[in-house]
């Protein structure tokens, strides 16, 4: 949340959230005459649905008090939606903009007691939000001014004419700098110590109880060619601490993490396993042949055995005992006696019958349900490690938006490596730094109690040039 102050002295307590389709109202009886004769008219609702981003500022009482959409391509017909940077290149070649890096304003309003207020806060609001994001441009006819608000923080570029009709649209441009900076990162120096310690004992005191008082300062005066401490630093003050280390033990995580889609964090080798051997793989197709055949077997044995149940053994016993005492009353009392032992037979065999089956039916579908172990191949891999490791990381919660600066920097100390990791406790809170990473996938006989997350090279690159495939 960020405060306010009208010109008059008002205050208002104001936050930015994204634009909903419930704002529409609110945003048409903001528009005015002037904002249709900069930004066109305008279909709200169409406009909207096409942005890349749109924020709406509101107060603490819901109330809305700006709203600001942006896309990635010119309004006003300037230039086409698909090629429009040789077009602003030519306006100032020392403005390296790209689709990656630059958006349009395509209409602002606000109101107008805290106009330049609500402006300021929702650029700075969406260069904290795209990190990536470096220039916004503003395209208007060129006989308008910008007004007392738009002025404030745009600069006029130069003018270019418009592709339907003879006239010319002024374009201004703002600056990340102004709003939101970069952080400047460089080496860790002792003197950063007391800039530092706060941030940490911020959100954490176990590593002053654990090491000392003075531990990021020994830490900082330990560096090597495997050991760096990087700082970020805003006016000259550090606000962000990262230490990192090449030496990681590839074993342990090929153990406990799938890496495939990584090549294991290695560089390619010629003595690489990485398919399995061909004992292996019949070894596999017979495990699965004996499965689905001990599946079938298991169905035929549930539908041939008939067991006798306790039910049974009652009707049996109860028809035993009638034939008994119809032959006691027609019989002498020896060869009655003779019958009843007979029938006690009987009963005993039938009993005994039961109990068997029962044990063979229980004994047979105990061996066919029993999990076999399956046989999991591992890939093995020979070459060198390629990552490094992150140790300790922290910065101010302020600047945490600007975490991914610190990795152009750390990339360049190991030039050598294509992967930085980094591991974290089950359950810890996803940050900013964090969302750039990809969770690995632990194996089931994974040892270690925390999360391994990977962020590759490649993810720092900002041009992507497309082409025709050629032969």
């Amino acid at each position: 949340m960020s405060v306010l102050t009208s010109p008059r002295g008002k205050v208002e307590v104001v936050h930015c959230r994204r634009t909903e389709s419930q704002d529409i109202y609110c945003i048409k009886s903001l528009i005015r005459k002037f904002t249709c004769k900069l930004f066109g008219k305008l279909n709200i609702i169409y406009l909207l649905e096409k942005a890349n981003l749109a924020v709406t500022l509101c107060n603490d009482k819901e109330e809305i008090m700006a709203q600001a959409t942006f896309l990635d391509y010119p309004n006003w017909n300037v230039a086409k939606q698909d090629n429009w940077v040789s077009v602003f290149r030519e306006l100032d070649s020392d403005i390296p903009c790209t689709p990656l890096n630059t958006l349009f304003m395509h209409l602002f309003v606000a109101v107008d007691e805290y106009s330049v207020g609500c402006c300021k806060e929702i650029l700075r609001t969406v260069y904290k939000a795209v990190p990536e994001l470096h220039f916004i441009f503003l395209i208007v006819p060129s006989y308008m001014s910008l007004g007392s608000t738009l002025i404030t923080v745009f600069d006029q570029v130069g003018n270019i004419p418009c592709l339907t009709y003879e006239e010319d649209f002024a374009v201004h441009i703002c600056h990340r700098h102004s709003h939101y900076p970069q952080l400047h990162v460089r080496k860790a120096r002792v003197e950063d110590h007391d800039d530092l310690m706060p941030i940490f004992m911020r959100y954490d005191t176990i590593l002053k109880e654990t090491y000392g008082e003075y531990f990021l300062a020994e830490l900082i005066e330990a560096q090597d060619e495997e050991n760096h401490a990087v700082v970020c630093e805003v006016a000259g003050t550090a606000v962000g601490f990262m230490s990192v280390c090449s030496r990681v033990n590839m074993q342990l995580l090929h153990e406990c993490f799938d890496l495939g889609p990584f090549h294991g964090l290695c560089f390619p080798h010629p003595d690489d396993v990485l398919e399995a051997p061909q004992e292996l793989s019949v070894r596999r197709s017979q495990d699965a042949e004996l499965r689905s055949s001990s599946q079938g077997s298991q169905k035929i044995v549930e539908e041939s055995q008939e067991p006798v149940f306790p039910d049974t053994m009652e009707n049996i016993q109860g028809n035993i005992a009638k034939e008994a005492e119809s032959e006691e009353a027609l019989t002498a009392v020896q060869s009655g006696s003779v019958s009843e032992s007979e029938d006690i037979e009987k009963l005993s065999d039938v009993s005994t019958g039961y109990a068997q089956d029962h044990r063979v039916s229980s004994r047979s579908l105990a061996s066919l349900l029993l999990p076999e172990e399956p046989v999991h191949f591992r890939p093995i891999y020979r070459g060198a490690s390629a990552a490094f490791c992150i140790q300790l990381f922290c910065i101010d919660e302020k600047y945490e938006a600007r975490s991914l600066d610190f990795m152009n920097f750390v990339f360049s100390l190991f030039s050598d490596k294509n992967f930085c990791i980094i591991s974290l406790p089950h359950l810890t809170p996803e940050f900013v730094l964090i969302q750039n990473f990809v969770k690995m996938v632990p194996f089931s006989t994974c040892t270690l109690e925390q999360d391994l997350y990977v962020f590759h090279r490649a993810g720092l690159l900002k041009n992507i040039c497309l082409g025709r495939s050629s032969q």
